[in-house]
């Protein structure tokens, strides 16, 4: 089956929250420096996910059905929409991020 056509991804409210907590946590343990590279590299990703948006497997166990990309030490959180990808939450990987999709 071929992957959707996707053109760009979209950041949910949460998401940009969590991109802030995200540099701001990185930021204040190692460097403004640290947090911006980290940050970019999130950025990276998620532009491999609208070139790939199959890459991570579907889990279909949530309803609606998401996907999950490892990206450093965090998981992006997606679903594949219509010419978009809506990124959902960025949350670090040793989170429990089922409760981060009912918050």
């Amino acid at each position: 089956m071929p992957e959707p056509t996707v053109v760009e991804y979209r950041l949910s409210p949460a998401a940009l929250n969590d991109l802030d907590a995200i540099w701001d946590y990185t930021a204040r343990t190692w460097s403004v420096g640290q947090a911006e590279t980290y940050i970019r590299g999130l950025a990276v990703d998620m532009d491999l996910l609208v070139q790939h948006p199959g890459i991570a497997r579907e889990r279909t166990e949530i309803r609606p059905p998401v996907r999950l990309y490892r990206s450093g030490s965090h998981l992006i959180i997606y679903r594949i929409e219509e010419e978009w990808l809506q990124v959902l939450r960025i949350v670090h990987a040793r989170q429990n991020w089922v409760a981060y999709l009912n918050e």
